[in-house]
C-alpha cells in the first residue's frame, strides 16, 4: 500500500486532531480554574468569621502597609520597611489592590489566595507536561486543587498558598530554562525566585533542589566537576562574599576590592575550562543580581530581627549539646503521618500507593522534581516547631507522582476505574471538608477541613457600645484591653476592626499591670484553663481581688456562638472610704517609696535619702479615688531600669493610682497621668561598671560624650583568649518635649564597619516624649546635656 504524502493532506486533516486536543486540555484547564474560584466564592460567601490568630496578623499588617503607602511621610520607605520584622511583605503588598476594591477583610485574602491556587494548578500542568504529558498534569491540577490543606488554608488570610505557588512556579519556570541555558525562562525564574524569598524565607529550603540541578545538569567526568565546582565557588565569591565585605569593611576596603579585581581576573581566564556555556554563565549572574537588587533592601532592614524570630520560632530548645533535636519516632516520622491531615486518609493511601510505583521505575523518576518532596521535609524534621502547612509546598509535586502513574497503567479499563475512584475520591474529600457540618464519626478522616463559620460574633457590636458608653472627645483614644484569647474572640479580632473602621480604640493585651490606663476589659466566661498563666491569673484579679472588682464593673454581657458569654468591664471606680489610712498622706507616701520599687517600668530601687511627696488636689473627695495634684519622688541617688541616677526626681503631675491596689497588695499602678517630668545625672562611670558586671570580667566598655553624640568603646575577651574590640557613635536628635531619636553614625567591629542599615530598626527606636495612643501620657524633658563624662536630664528644672 503506497505511503501518504503528508503534503497532499488537507490543512483541515492535518491540524484538526491536535486542535482537538489542545481545546479538550483548555476546556479542563477552564473547568479547574471555574472550580478553585467557584467553590472558594460559595464558601466565602458563607463565611461570615471575624479574623482570628494568624489570620488577623496578616489582615492587619496588609493595613499597615497601605498606611505607610498612603501617610505622605518623607520617610515612607522606612515606614515601610519598620511594618513587620519576621514575614517578607510581597504577601501584604499583593493584597493591597483587592483590599481597596473589596476592604480590609478576610474575603481579599480568599479572592487572592484563589489566584495564587490558579497558578500553582497552571504551574502544576505545565510541569506535567512537560516530563511527562499533558493529562499527567491535568491530573496533578485537579489535585492540588482538591487537597484538604491546600483548600482550607486557600480559604484563610495566611502566606501558606502563595508560597506554594511560588514554588512551583518556579519549578516550571527551572524546567523551560533548561538548566539555566534558556535567557527567557532563566530570567522569569529568577525574577520569581526573588519573590518567592520576599513571601518567605524558607522559599530557598523548598526550591534549592532546583538551584543545585541547574548548576550539576550536565553529565561530565570527576575532574571536570571539581573544576566546575570551584569555578562556582568562584562565581558565589566574586557576586556575593567579596562584595559584602567590601561593603562591610572600613579603613582596609583596598583588600577585597584588589582580590575581586584578581577573582574576576581569573574567572574570565578560566571560564573555557569550567564547561559552562557563556549564556548560562550571565543567567547566574542575573540570578543573584535580581535576587539581591529585590530581596536585600528589606532583609538587611530586618536581619536582626529574622534571626531572633528564627531562634526562637525553630530552635526553642537548642543549646550547644544538640538537645533542641528529638530523635523519637514522633520527631522524625511527623511529616510521614502529617499527610494524612494534608491530603486525608484516601488520597494518601492512593499516593503512597502510587509513590511506590514511581519510585522503583527508573524511566519515572525525575530526581529533581522528587528532592523538592524530600528535601524539605527532611530539613523541617529537625526544626522543633513543625506544623502541616510548613511543608504544604511538596504537594503539587506529590499529586504529580500520583497522576504520573496513573496516567500509564497500560490496561484501559484499569486506568479509567481508577480515574473515576481517585477523582470521586478528590471530589467528596474536598466537599466534606470544606461544605459538611456536624459531620459523621463514623466516616473516615478526610483530612483538614475548614467549614465557613455561619454565626455571628458580636466584634463590633462590643466596639460600638463602648463608644456609646464612654463618648470619647476629639483626639481622645480609650484603652481596650482583652483577657480572652479564643479563636474569634481576641485581642487581633478586636484591633483589626477597630483600626479598619477608624475608631478612637487602642486594643491592648495584658503583660505587667492589671488595669493600668485601662477604660475597658474584654473578657468571657467558660473554661479559661486552656489561656496562658499569665492571662489566668490577670483574670483572676479582675473578677476576685479587690483591687479590681472595686475598681472595675461589669458593664455588660453579650450572648457569643459557642454558648459562652462576652463580658465587658467598664472602669467604674468606687471610692475608697472604708480603706484605712487613705487619708494619711504620710502614710500613702512611706507605701508608695515600698511599692515604687517593684513597679516593672520606673522600678526605683537603692533609693539614697528618698522622700515622696504627695500634693492632694483642691476636690477633698479625690483623695478617695487615688486622685493627686502631684507625687514628687526625690533622692540623692537612685537605680531606675537597673542605671544608676544621681540627683534623681521624678513628679507624676494630676496623677490617679490605684489606692486599693496600693493599701492592700502594694502594688503601684496608674490610672490616669498627665504628665511625667524626669530630673537627674547619669554618670558614665556608673554605666561601665554595670557594662563590666554584666560582661561578668571578660570585658569592658568606655563612654565619653560630647555636642549631641556618645562614643562608645568596648573590649571583649573570647574563650580562645582572642580580644575582639568594637566601637560606634550614636547622635543623639532630641526635640525637647517631643522626642529623642539616636541615630548610629558607625558601627565598628574589629576591622568591620558594620553598615547602619543592617542595625536601623533596632538602634534607631523613636523615644516619643508626646502622648500617643499606646502610652497616653506627655513625658516633659526640656533640656538633654551631654558632657564628656555624663548626661544630664533637665538640669534646669
Amino acid at each position: 500500500m503506497p505511503e501518504t504524502d503528508p503534503k497532499k493532506l488537507s490543512p483541515n486533516k492535518l491540524f484538526r486532531p491536535a486542535e482537538s486536543r489542545i481545546s479538550s486540555n483548555h476546556f479542563f484547564l477552564l473547568a479547574i480554574i471555574i472550580w478553585i474560584f467557584g467553590g472558594n466564592l460559595i464558601w466565602m460567601l458563607l463565611d461570615i468569621r471575624p479574623p482570628s490568630y494568624d489570620q488577623g496578623l496578616h489582615l492587619f499588617r496588609t493595613f499597615n502597609y497601605w498606611e505607610a503607602m498612603s501617610s505622605g511621610s518623607v520617610d515612607w520607605w522606612q515606614d515601610m520597611l519598620n511594618v513587620e520584622p519576621f514575614y517578607p511583605p510581597f504577601y501584604h503588598l499583593s493584597l493591597i489592590p483587592l483590599s481597596l476594591i473589596f476592604g480590609f477583610t478576610l474575603d481579599t485574602g480568599v479572592i487572592g489566595n484563589s489566584f495564587y491556587m490558579v497558578i500553582m494548578a497552571l504551574s502544576i500542568y505545565g510541569i506535567g507536561k512537560i516530563l511527562y504529558t499533558r493529562n499527567a498534569g491535568l491530573i496533578a491540577a485537579f489535585l492540588v486543587s482538591c487537597y484538604p490543606l491546600i483548600v482550607s488554608m486557600s480559604r484563610e488570610y495566611i502566606i501558606s498558598v502563595m508560597l506554594t505557588a511560588m514554588t512551583t512556579l518556579a519549578y516550571y519556570l527551572f524546567l523551560k530554562s533548561e538548566n539555566f541555558e534558556n535567557k527567557k525562562y532563566s530570567i522569569l525564574f529568577s525574577f520569581i525566585f526573588a519573590v518567592g524569598l520576599m513571601v518567605k524565607w524558607t522559599f530557598f529550603i523548598y526550591t534549592l533542589p532546583a538551584v543545585l540541578a541547574g548548576l550539576w545538569g550536565e553529565k561530565i567526568g570527576l575532574k571536570d566537576r571539581i573544576i566546575q565546582a570551584t569555578y562556582y565557588m568562584g562565581m558565589i565569591a566574586a557576586l556575593l562574599i567579596v562584595p559584602f565585605f567590601i561593603f562591610i569593611i572600613g579603613e582596609q576596603r583596598w583588600i577585597p576590592l584588589i582580590l575581586e579585581f584578581l577573582l574576576i581576573l581569573a574567572l574570565v581566564k578560566s571560564f573555557p575550562k569550567a564547561y559552562l556555556s557563556t549564556q548560562k554563565a550571565i543567567n547566574l549572574i542575573s540570578l543573584s543580581c535580581i535576587s539581591v537588587l529585590i530581596c536585600f533592601p528589606w532583609y538587611a532592614h530586618n536581619l536582626i530581627n529574622i534571626l531572633i524570630g528564627m531562634s526562637k520560632f525553630a530552635f526553642p530548645g537548642f543549646d550547644p549539646e544538640g538537645s533542641g533535636v528529638t530523635w523519637n519516632i514522633p520527631s522524625w516520622a511527623y511529616y510521614i503521618e502529617i499527610i494524612s491531615q494534608q491530603m486525608g486518609y484516601p488520597l494518601m493511601i492512593i499516593f503512597a500507593s502510587t509513590f511506590f510505583y514511581y519510585i522503583f521505575k527508573k524511566d519515572r523518576v525525575n530526581w529533581t522534581v522528587l528532592c523538592w518532596a524530600l528535601f524539605p521535609i527532611v530539613v523541617f524534621t529537625f526544626v522543633d516547631n513543625k506544623g502541616a502547612r510548613y511543608t504544604m509546598p511538596t504537594l503539587p509535586l506529590m499529586a504529580l507522582i500520583t497522576a504520573v502513574v496513573l496516567t500509564q497503567i497500560k490496561n484501559s479499563y484499569l486506568r479509567k476505574t481508577l480515574y473515576l475512584i481517585t477523582g470521586s475520591t478528590a471530589l467528596i474529600t474536598i466537599l466534606y471538608t470544606g461544605f459538611v457540618p456536624n459531620q459523621p464519626a463514623f466516616l473516615p478522616y478526610l483530612g483538614k477541613g475548614n467549614l465557613p463559620v455561619t454565626q455571628s460574633w458580636p466584634i463590633n457590636t462590643i466596639l460600638d457600645d463602648i463608644i456609646e458608653e464612654a463618648k470619647p472627645g476629639k483626639g481622645e483614644r480609650l484603652v481596650v484591653r482583652t483577657l480572652a484569647n479564643y479563636a474569634f474572640f481576641q485581642r487581633g479580632a478586636f484591633r483589626d476592626f477597630a483600626a479598619f473602621r477608624d475608631l478612637p480604640i487602642v486594643m491592648k493585651g495584658v503583660k505587667r499591670n492589671v488595669g493600668e490606663m485601662t477604660d475597658f476589659f474584654i473578657t468571657r466566661d467558660g473554661d479559661f484553663s486552656r489561656q496562658s498563666s499569665n492571662a489566668i491569673n490577670a483574670r483572676n484579679l479582675l473578677i476576685k481581688d479587690p483591687a479590681l472588682t472595686n475598681t472595675f464593673k461589669l458593664f455588660r454581657s453579650y450572648p457569643l456562638p459557642d454558648g459562652n458569654k462576652g463580658l465587658i468591664y467598664k472602669f467604674d471606680m468606687e471610692p475608697a472610704k472604708d480603706l484605712p489610712s487613705v487619708t494619711d498622706l504620710e502614710f500613702i507616701e512611706n507605701r508608695l517609696m515600698e511599692a515604687f520599687a517593684n513597679y516593672p517600668i520606673y522600678g526605683i530601687k537603692n533609693g539614697s535619702n528618698m522622700t515622696v511627696t504627695i500634693s492632694p488636689t483642691d476636690n477633698p473627695q479625690d483623695i478617695f479615688y487615688g486622685r493627686y495634684k502631684s507625687i514628687h519622688i526625690k533622692s540623692d541617688s537612685a537605680v531606675s531600669n537597673k542605671v544608676k541616677i544621681e540627683d534623681f526626681e521624678l513628679l507624676f503631675e494630676n496623677v490617679q493610682i490605684n489606692i486599693y491596689d496600693l493599701l492592700l497588695n502594694g502594688r503601684f499602678i496608674l490610672f490616669d497621668l498627665d504628665r511625667l517630668t524626669p530630673r537627674g545625672t547619669i554618670h558614665f562611670d556608673d554605666l561601665e561598671k554595670s557594662a563590666a558586671l554584666g560582661m561578668k570580667g571578660k570585658g569592658s566598655i568606655k563612654v565619653n560624650g560630647g555636642g549631641d553624640s556618645i562614643t562608645i568603646h568596648a573590649r571583649y575577651s573570647l574563650p580562645q583568649g582572642q580580644i575582639v574590640e568594637g566601637e560606634t557613635k550614636v547622635n543623639i536628635l532630641f526635640l525637647p518635649g517631643e522626642k529623642i531619636q539616636p541615630s548610629f553614625e558607625y558601627l565598628k567591629l574589629g576591622p568591620l564597619d558594620i553598615p547602619t542599615l543592617f542595625i536601623r530598626r533596632i538602634t534607631n527606636a523613636k523615644m516619643i516624649l508626646t502622648p500617643t495612643p499606646g502610652w497616653p501620657l506627655a513625658t516633659n524633658i526640656q533640656s538633654l546635656k551631654i558632657y564628656p563624662r555624663k548626661i544630664e536630664i533637665n538640669p534646669d528644672i
